[in-house]
């Protein structure tokens, strides 16, 4: 038996309708029913302590370590040399380290590259690693660093921008830009 659509989408309204209207009878009675109860395994701590947060000096002093590990071994360009000039011979490691908040979703891009520079790694590195590394730290800044290696000598302009991917649409929230010489090994 063929039925139109419109009974049929008035029936379902009606026992949708029904289906939501309260009840006229009696509130279900639930009695005297207790959640069941939760233990704790053996050796597990109910609440973690949170560790006590670094001294002023320790955390320093972890983040000039840090620094000095990123700056060895490479021509090491940070947020000071913005618009400066860069001088490498070839072969050599140039790592572009700068500042940002990726938790916060805003990251740095390549935005122009001399065809001599080759990128070799990204990486990104606590800015304050004392802290930051504590069990339950979450968020902060970081540094992030890109590797170039020089192939050939030349001379071109290497411009990164910060922003977040999703906001493609709107202007970077920052800019860095060197211009960068490689010449031949002696």
């Amino acid at each position: 038996m063929r039925h139109p659509i419109g009974m049929m989408l008035a029936g379902a309204a009606a026992l949708g309708l029904a289906a939501c209207t309260p009840a006229d009878e009696a509130p279900v009675d639930a009695g005297d029913i207790e959640p069941p109860a939760v233990e704790a395994e053996e050796g597990v701590a109910e609440e973690p302590e949170m560790p006590e947060m670094p001294a002023e000096e320790a955390q320093a002093a972890a983040a000039a370590a840090a620094q000095a590990e990123a700056e060895a071994g490479v021509v090491y360009v940070g947020e000071d040399k913005k618009g400066a000039e860069v001088a490498l011979p070839v072969g050599q490691t140039l790592r572009v380290e700068l500042e940002t908040i990726p938790t916060a979703g805003y990251t740095w891009q390549i935005v122009e590259k001399p065809e001599f520079l080759e990128l070799t790694g990204e990486n990104t590195r606590a800015t304050n690693p004392a802290l930051q590394e504590q069990p339950g730290f979450t968020g902060g800044n970081h540094y992030m660093s890109f590797d170039f290696q020089a192939s050939v000598p030349g001379t071109g302009i290497l411009r990164l921008s910060e922003g977040r991917a999703w906001e493609s649409d709107e202007p970077a929230s920052d800019t860095f830009e060197v211009t960068v010489t490689a010449a031949a090994a002696e």
